[in-house]
């Protein structure tokens, strides 16, 4: 039970630093890149650091998750409940987040390498915004999977 509250607890404040961090990047620091308002060095730097976060987070998620799935769920009710689709879907999200924000990051990085920035900015931009939409894809999944666990709903 205490090993179980420590891992969804973990989960959960990684799952959120990562979308968060990922939202924050493309809603606000990205834009500056686009029309160069931002150094190139500075938005190395936050780049440098989402890929972090993305890194930390998929482990630390892929290992909770990981035990919570195998705690709370057998393959038959993954394959077989609402709630269960739900997990499978949070896991399809997860790995097309973490492909499109090392993909988006490493066409940033290609540019800004060398003293540029808009350009980088624009190649980066599909990835990113691809990336903001999977980040609230999975949080809107893992608020229906919270309220199919909390009030027994079937979905």
């Amino acid at each position: 039970m205490v090993l179980d509250t420590i891992m969804y607890t973990l989960h959960t404040a990684f799952a959120s630093l990562w979308a968060g961090s990922v939202l924050f990047v493309v809603a606000a620091v990205h834009p500056l890149a686009m029309n160069g308002d931002i150094s190139p060095e500075n938005f190395g730097s936050i780049v440098s650091k989402l890929q972090w976060v993305t890194r930390l987070s998929v482990l630390v998620t892929f290992l909770t998750g990981g035990h919570l799935a195998g705690t709370l769920y057998s393959v038959e009710s993954l394959t077989g409940s609402g709630s269960g689709h739900l997990v499978l879907t949070m896991l399809a999200l997860w790995l097309a987040l973490a492909a499109v924000v090392e993909i988006g990051s490493a066409r940033a990085q290609r540019g800004i390498e060398s003293g540029k920035i808009r350009e980088p900015a624009r190649d980066a931009r599909p990835f990113y915004l691809a990336a903001a939409v999977l980040a609230a894809g999975l949080l809107v999944v893992a608020g229906l999977l919270g309220v199919a666990s909390r009030y027994g709903l079937p979905f």
